[in-house]
């Protein structure tokens, strides 16, 4: 549990006040005290011993409320509340661009869901409500259709946990099982949870118990959570024959003819005349394609580039980062807290730079032969231009630049933006580069290879951000740049448990075909301080 966990609770319980149409003090008391915690840099137990009233901005009735949640897990009001707003409306806040007033406004005028707000937006009610008019009508239409598309799917990480359960279910009754399907393949989003057991449907469903709904033929279907359930049951002959198939994908299934009945995966492939390729591999960008010889491995890794600290918006210090590093087996890191203009994240003025240079000198000092890189995030302003004057982007080692506003930027705007990001001398790396949200938000649109062809051309390094919200770049694309590009794994990391979402920008990275030379996070010290 962190600070930040804790004021998204507080902005979820202010936004659904605001729907069910209370305001004033108490949801601008909770705002407040959202705000507090995300902009507060110490520890959460520091802050937890001399108690969250101490903390300017949280009042006595939310502490107790924070205090609840800490001890119990759970609060009891946001619970309340959730229960009085309609799912349907709910999920209106899955649309970007709309907050708890507008949201309120369409649930008082009888649009209760997604789909009913589709309807509104096609057939022009929308833009008569106050409020709205056209221009809102068209980029409401355009962002429930994202929603839409996406509202059913969940990210990777989340659908492994949830096949870890239920995998788990499984070899507690003795049944061997497998991933399958999207997430065995590493999308990075499922629509549901593919395995593969070696039992009967029968005892399957006994082993799955609530979760499994209904079984027809060989395939047991149910749901854990909203996400839908399949497992289909093998027998010792078949085993490997099945697995293949559930994994796909269908084009790539395809593409091998006739599956031969085989006990092993492998043997499925032999007898075929092929190597097995990869999961990852299967995709139908991948048919006809020979996976990378030297795919990058966790072990490859010799620094951590991107990770914020309570300088900006992240959770833990600086020393405490570094010293997760450390015990990880990172040789080096890049801190990169967030620029002056993101003064919504805790942006670094000048000053703030030069307290944390300081404090970098000196635990370098301590922690070497460890290494600490003086990066920073830098917002790419609407114009292209990075962050700082000129002689302040001079002393950083690292500079990453990033999207974080002005999305709605025509494509041949944003295109030239980030091309004149790419030509100032002080950027080494293009990081998120569409600054999508999976989703939630699509990426900017931009002609990309214009884009990546004069990132190749300057050396510049993109980034694929390994925070399993984005991953971003797109490993479509990181693939058919695969031999011309420089690419770093970005963990984005908030806190130290967000070192292991490197995990999954190395999954990003091996679809993408990223052979580990190719990868500056495999890079010795040396060769960043020449770059």
């Amino acid at each position: 549990m962190t600070g930040k966990y804790l004021a998204r609770l507080l902005n979820e319980t202010a936004d659904l006040m605001e729907v069910l149409g209370e305001g004033g003090f108490r949801v601008s008391a909770y705002r407040k005290a959202a705000r507090a915690l995300e902009r507060y840099q110490g520890e959460l137990e520091e802050l937890m011993a001399a108690g969250f009233s101490s903390l300017p901005g949280i009042g006595k009735g939310i502490a107790a409320a924070l205090e609840e949640i800490v001890a119990s897990g759970s609060f009891d009001y946001l619970e309340e509340l959730r229960g009085q707003v309609p799912p349907g409306v709910n999920e209106l806040f899955a649309v970007q661009g709309l907050g708890p007033k507008r949201v309120r406004a369409l649930w008082q005028a009888g649009i209760d869901s997604l789909e009913e707000l589709q309807r509104a937006a096609e057939e022009g009610r929308l833009a008569q409500m106050p409020g709205f008019g056209q221009k809102r009508q068209r980029a409401i239409l355009e962002a429930v259709r994202f929603a839409l598309a996406n509202i059913r799917r969940v990210h990777l990480s989340t659908g492994l946990e949830a096949a870890a359960l239920l995998l788990a279910d499984l070899e507690n009754a003795g049944i061997k099982a497998e991933l399958a399907g999207s997430l065995r393949r590493r999308l990075e989003t499922a629509g549901n949870v593919d395995l593969v057991a070696l039992a009967g449907p029968e005892a399957v469903a006994a082993a799955l118990g609530e979760h499994a709904r209904e079984l027809r033929g060989r395939i047991v279907s149910g749901n854990l959570e909203g996400l839908p359930l399949r497992v289909f049951c093998a027998s010792e002959d078949d085993y490997g024959s099945e697995l293949l198939r559930a994994t796909g994908s269908e084009t790539f299934v395809s593409s091998l003819g006739k599956i031969p009945q085989t006990a092993s995966e492998a043997a499925a492939f032999a007898a075929l005349g092929l190597t097995p390729p990869p999961p990852y591999w299967r995709e139908p960008e991948h048919v006809g394609l020979a996976p990378p010889a030297e795919p990058p491995q966790r072990e490859d890794l010799r620094g951590l580039i991107h990770l914020h600290t309570t300088y900006s918006d992240g959770s833990a210090s600086l020393r405490t980062m570094a010293a997760t590093a450390i015990d990880a087996g990172y040789e080096y890191m890049v801190v990169s807290d967030h620029s002056q203009t993101a003064s919504y994240a805790g942006g670094l003025t000048a000053a703030d730079l030069e307290r944390q240079w300081a404090e970098i000198d000196a635990l370098n000092a301590e922690l070497a032969p460890f290494t600490i890189l003086k990066g920073i995030e830098s917002d790419i302003l609407p114009d292209g231009e990075l962050d700082y004057p000129e002689e302040v982007l001079a002393r950083f080692d690292v500079v990453l630049g990033s999207l974080h506003s002005h999305f709605n930027l025509s494509a041949e705007e944003q295109t030239e933006r980030l091309l004149r990001a790419l030509e100032n001398p002080h950027l080494t790396i293009l990081a998120h580069p569409s600054g999508r949200l999976l989703l939630r938000r699509q990426g900017v649109e931009a002609d990309w290879h214009r884009v990546f062809d004069r990132a190749a051309e300057l050396g510049r390094v993109v980034e694929i951000n390994a925070n399993p919200w984005r991953l971003d770049l797109d490993w479509r694309l990181a693939l058919e740049y695969r031999d011309r590009l420089l690419f770093s794994i970005g963990p984005d990391a908030h806190s130290p448990e967000g070192y292991e979402d490197v995990r999954y920008g190395l999954w990003m990275a091996q679809k993408a075909g990223i052979d580990r030379e190719r990868l500056v996070n495999t890079w010795p010290l040396e060769k960043w301080r020449e770059k």
